[in-house]
């Protein structure tokens, strides 16, 4: 026999928001550690990251398919959507623009950090809209990483890339971990989702 009420958005849009998160947190390990191991150690750090990934998304849904609440109203899922919508486009408009600038006046270096700065940006928003305070942390410490890249790289160029892929990655994934600690029947999630962080 089931459980009463219906399969919960909020766990829904945690699932949505950890398996989007958790791909580009693989992605940010990729550019991080890319042409600084040996292939054979690269190969295996991405099978073992992408296994986590895997992991980490199937927990996600599995707890959003077995677990029911109380229904939201169909007005509050819409606007959040919506909203949402919005904050991603602003993004990904933004850090094409910016990383095209910097890429066309020969400042490529610069782009990891820059996006890695944007990307922690526009948490703050999605914190505001659904209500998941976990992602104030992911916005400062990914902000953190691009000042820190930015004092450090230049006596150091391999940092360029390693500290804010590397970075991100990690806090990528643990912002998946506190998505996945937050108790439906006490926070205050209403629709939690997050963004394709680049």
């Amino acid at each position: 026999m089931e459980p009463a009420g219906e399969r919960s958005p909020a766990l829904q849009g945690v699932a949505f928001g950890v398996s989007i998160l958790s791909f580009f947190a693989l992605g940010w390990l990729g550019w991080g550690t890319g042409g600084h191991l040996p292939t054979g150690a690269q190969i295996a750090l991405m099978v073992v990251a992408a296994l986590v990934s895997v992991g980490l998304a199937a927990f996600a849904w599995r707890r959003w398919r077995t677990t029911r609440l109380p229904a939201v109203p169909d007005i509050e899922r819409r606007l959040s959507g919506r909203a949402f919508g919005v904050i991603i486009g602003v993004e990904w408009i933004g850090l094409g623009i910016v990383s095209g600038i910097l890429g066309g006046t020969g400042h490529t270096d610069a782009i990891a950090p820059v996006i890695c700065a944007g990307v922690g940006l526009h948490f703050i928003p999605l914190a505001q809209l659904f209500g998941v305070r976990a992602y104030y942390v992911t916005a400062a410490v990914m902000c953190l990483l691009a000042v820190l890249t930015f004092i450090l790289a230049p006596s150091t160029p391999a940092l360029w890339t390693v500290l804010p892929g590397v970075g991100a990655a990690i806090t990528l994934y643990a912002t998946c971990i506190a998505l996945l600690a937050w108790n439906p029947t006490r926070g205050t999630l209403t629709a939690a989702t997050s963004s394709p962080a680049r």
